[in-house]
């Protein structure tokens, strides 16, 4: 359990350092002043994000949750379910870490929120970390079936998200040995070869490039490619960034026909990058956004599917792409994602542990296993730094691109001033500049 603990603690100085500039700790409300109080109460019943403070030294987040997170997933209270207990295999991992993070219990979401700035007393939804919002929580645990059926997910509330029901199949997870897979709840009930490290990152680097994708066409004002048209967006696009609210097509081209050609170009070449989305429902998550009608200021609970929409697809309201949620979106997903990683790591170095201890067990068997963690916090940690310097990216991308199609308009503007206005008048300067020229030859 010690070793364990080791994990959580290093989880948690990582999340300290992501969330700096995301999570504000110095709010107060009635949860941050209640002393003496079960973690249920603390969290009304698990229907609040946890409390911190750093002027009372409050930290409700750190004194209830990752101690309850620890004692889920260690399964205290099963000897047969500890994570150091010798029949304790990969299965018995997957369905741990599902149970804690994703079913309706509560007791171990990962779950804290961003006190609201507009009412006191509300929490401002769009700065909201939960578990139960994860996309890789989610696709993780779904992916595994049992004779046809989710063997870790109670219900599909997060299926409109992905339009992929069939994950296995779409990412080619299947790891295939001696006619079996070995990932297979059906071919293998234990999935204790399953190499977890290429099957979970799989899923992880999909769905950030999904994320990506999605959110750098946003930029140019596409937000479904299914039904785009060019000249619409072209005009949404001049709206939103510009102010030309009562122009229309026509107009926009005659006055600005080369930037307006660049501008289309650009909305093209990002409507075949969505067509390559392969397994974010995008058209859905476009869809549900306008139906729940997204907030400007998010003092309402927006929750499960809905987050994920509003976060991928409310730009349209905040001038830019980068917003709020979608930041939180994305570190949401690291922290599940790393969190998945170190649990893994931990079972890993008990299953060698026991190993050892078991006679006649060769070391080689033992290497094996102890080379599946190193596996996972290389891929864990390249792709930890992918996803930041993507999202680095993005923020150049997002602030850089209007910059430039401005520049192009003024650049046309000032072509369109020399070639018909100032051209008229310059022969008329040449000429007077020649007649009050000095004739006289010099001494």
């Amino acid at each position: 359990m010690s070793m364990y603990k080791k994990y959580i603690v290093a989880l948690l100085i990582v999340s300290v350092f992501w969330l700096p500039l995301i999570v504000d700790s110095t709010w107060k409300d009635e949860s941050c002043v209640i002393t003496g109080a079960s973690c249920k109460d603390l969290s009304h019943d698990f229907t609040q994000p946890y409390c911190i403070s750093d002027g009372d030294g409050v930290d409700h987040v750190l004194n209830c949750q990752w101690l309850s997170l620890t004692n889920t997933l260690s399964a205290q209270k099963k000897e047969s379910l500890k994570i150091e207990a010798a029949d304790f295999e990969m299965r018995n991992v997957i369905e741990q870490y599902c149970k804690a993070l994703l079913w309706n219990g509560n007791s171990g979401r990962i779950y804290y929120a961003k006190k609201s700035n507009v009412n006191d007393g509300d929490w401002d939804w769009q700065q909201t970390f939960d578990s139960h919002q994860s996309m890789f929580v989610y696709a993780l645990c779904s992916s595994f079936k049992e004779w046809g059926d989710m063997a870790f997910v109670e219900s599909p509330y997060l299926s409109d998200v992905f339009k992929e029901k069939d994950l296995v199949a779409a990412l080619k997870l299947k790891q295939r040995s001696g006619g079996k897979d070995l990932c297979s709840l059906d071919d293998e009930e234990l999935i204790d070869d399953c190499d977890m490290s290429i099957y979970a990152t799989e899923i992880f680097s999909t769905i950030m490039s999904d994320v990506f994708k999605i959110k750098y066409a946003q930029v140019l004002d596409i937000e479904d490619s299914e039904n785009f048209k060019p000249d619409d967006r072209v005009v949404q696009f001049m709206s939103w960034y510009f102010n030309y609210y009562d122009k229309t097509f026509d107009q926009l081209n005659d006055k600005f026909p080369d930037t307006i050609d660049v501008l289309k170009s650009n909305q093209k070449f990002y409507k075949k990058v969505l067509d390559s989305v392969k397994i974010i429902n995008n058209s859905e998550m476009a869809l549900m956004a306008s139906n729940s009608k997204c907030p400007i200021v998010w003092n309402e609970k927006m929750e499960w599917a809905n987050f994920i929409a509003c976060a991928l697809h409310s730009s349209q309201w905040k001038w830019s792409s980068l917003t709020p949620s979608f930041v939180t979106l994305v570190y949401n997903e690291m922290l599940n994602y790393r969190m998945f990683q170190l649990y893994m790591n931990a079972w890993i170095e008990k299953k060698s542990e026991k190993m050892q201890n078991i006679a006649g067990r060769q070391q080689k068997d033992v290497q094996r296993y102890l080379s599946k963690a190193l596996d996972f916090q290389w891929y864990a940690n390249i792709q930890i730094d992918a996803t930041k310097q993507a999202l680095r990216r993005f923020e150049d991308f997002n602030m850089s691109y209007p910059l430039h199609i401005w520049l192009l308009l003024y650049q046309e503007n000032i072509h369109k001033f020399r070639d018909k206005n100032l051209s008229p008048i310059v022969t008329l300067f040449y000429s007077l500049s020649e007649k009050l020229q000095n004739v006289q030859l010099p001494e």
